[in-house]
């Protein structure tokens, strides 16, 4: 097997480990809410997996298009491109909350809860609200990162690059969604229906900025995106 497929396959069956990580430790407890569990008994077990040589958090607060995803590819691609690092060798960090709360959302969240009209985000194929995430999986032609496949969620995800989403962000969007009407049910339902779908291999933490402490006790470097 060459050195690339080889680095690829670590590199999946890492991702996988991470996702087993956020999910698996809960299912003997509910099966249906793999996340729940992870919000409210937290581990650092996904984050001593972490192993990388080189660790950096990106600290992204604001969606601004999709930026932050740009920045992430060409961190990865500068490692490996001018550096000669192998992706196994680097371990990334995204923190999601505030107006990114809900890039770490599947799609049926984005269109039952209106998320895309919570961020201001039109749709130009429909000229209507965004009820899709385009940052996790964007469509041809999609804005979103200037419209570049390998730019996604998905994408990093498979490089390798953890995405951490606030449980405390979760709670405030849910209030305001309840409080809108959006969703028809009460706060703690439409929590726990956002946590019931976070998008596969993003980890739930009960606070990002904690997070933010824990990873630099690691050896992570911090940059805001």
């Amino acid at each position: 097997m060459s050195d690339s497929r080889s680095n690829t396959t670590d590199r999946r069956g890492f991702v996988g480990a991470v996702a087993t990580l956020g999910a698996g430790l809960a299912l003997g407890a509910d099966a249906r809410m793999p996340r729940l569990f992870v919000a409210q008994q937290p581990s650092d077990g996904w984050l001593d997996h972490l192993k990388g040589k080189h660790r950096q958090l990106f600290d992204v607060p604001e969606p601004e298009g999709g930026t932050a995803l740009r920045h992430l590819r060409n961190y990865l691609d500068a490692w490996r491109n001018a550096f000669g690092v192998e992706e196994r060798d680097v371990s990334v960090v995204v923190t999601l909350y505030a107006r990114t709360t809900p890039l770490g959302l599947q799609d049926a969240m984005w269109e039952k809860y209106q998320l895309g009209a919570a961020l201001s985000l039109t749709d130009p194929t429909t000229n209507a609200p965004l009820v899709r995430n385009w940052f996790a999986h964007p469509k041809p032609g999609d804005p979103v990162a200037d419209g570049e496949p390998d730019t996604s969620m998905e994408a990093l995800q498979k490089r390798g690059v953890v995405f951490a989403l606030c449980n405390n962000a979760l709670t405030r969007w849910a209030g305001r969604l309840a409080k809108s009407g959006m969703g028809g049910g009460a706060a703690a339902d439409v929590h726990a229906d956002l946590v019931a779908h976070a998008l596969p291999g993003v980890v739930i933490v009960p606070d990002v900025l904690v997070t933010m402490t824990k990873a630099h006790e690691r050896g992570f470097g911090y940059v805001r995106s």
